[in-house]
Parts: C-alpha cells; structure tokens; sequence
C-alpha cells in the first residue's frame, strides 16, 4: 500500500527576497554523510514531504511514522505515467526525517539524479582519492 503524498514547493531563498519567483520541490545538501556512493552515484536532498491525508488517521491504522514516510517515498518513486520508464525525481531513500504537522514531514532523502529540474542547486560530484600509479620502477617503504 502506497501512500498519497507530494513535494512542498518552496522557493530559492527565502520569501521576502524572492518576491513570488519560480518554486521548486526541495534543494541538494552539500552535506559529509558517510554514505557509500555519495557523490558518485547517490546525492543528498533535503525537502518537505505533504501528505493527502493527516498523520493520525495512519497510525490509527497502526502504522508507525517510519512506514507511513517509507510508503510515502515508495509513491513518489513511482514513475509518473504508464509509459515513463523513470521516475520523476529519481529512485529516492529516506535517510532521517521529522514531523513538522499533521500533514507535513521534513525529511533528507537520497537521489539517483545529481541535476534534477525539480530541485534548487545541483549534486556535488565528490574527488575520488589520488590513484597510485603502477607503471615504472617500484618506490622503497620507509
């Protein structure tokens, strides 16, 4: 079972500097975690997740917060129609989240896509660690 939800827009700075100009669904974080692939492959997103219906209605249903937000996730990866192959915003993972109101949860989640039109900013790629090279003679241990 999936549950119905969808990206808070916000806009690029805050309100009082942007005067009503485009709004997206979240921003990259151009955080450290240790997260195996972090800016090779996965990339951080920090967003404001909107349920359709109130958080107390789930877990009447004996949901717990973590399967309503991991449902919630598991709908938004859903490719948007029959013949999209891809999801729209990338396969997305939940790292922590938390609840600002009955209906909306703050959350960072993990992304596939490094530049996606639906968030401010960009991935940022990681440096891979020097490569030693193998060619020539072999250096001494000291």
């Amino acid at each position: 079972m999936e549950i119905e939800c969808s990206f808070e827009l916000v806009e690029e700075w805050y309100p009082f500097m942007n005067e009503g100009g485009n709004k997206k669904a979240g921003r990259y974080d151009s955080t450290n975690l240790p997260i195996k692939g972090l800016g090779f492959d996965k990339w951080a997103i920090v967003a404001n997740i909107i349920l359709d219906e109130t958080l107390d209605k789930y877990l009447a249903m004996g949901l717990t917060e973590e399967e309503v937000v991991e449902r919630c996730v598991a709908h938004l990866n859903k490719p948007p129609t029959k013949r999209s192959r891809k999801p729209k915003y990338g396969t997305l993972k939940c790292r922590y989240f938390n609840v600002l109101t009955d209906k909306k949860i703050s959350a960072s989640l993990i992304t596939t896509e490094r530049n996606s039109k639906h968030f401010w900013g960009r991935g940022s790629k990681s440096k891979p660690g020097r490569k030693v090279s193998k060619r020539g003679r072999p250096r001494k241990k000291r």
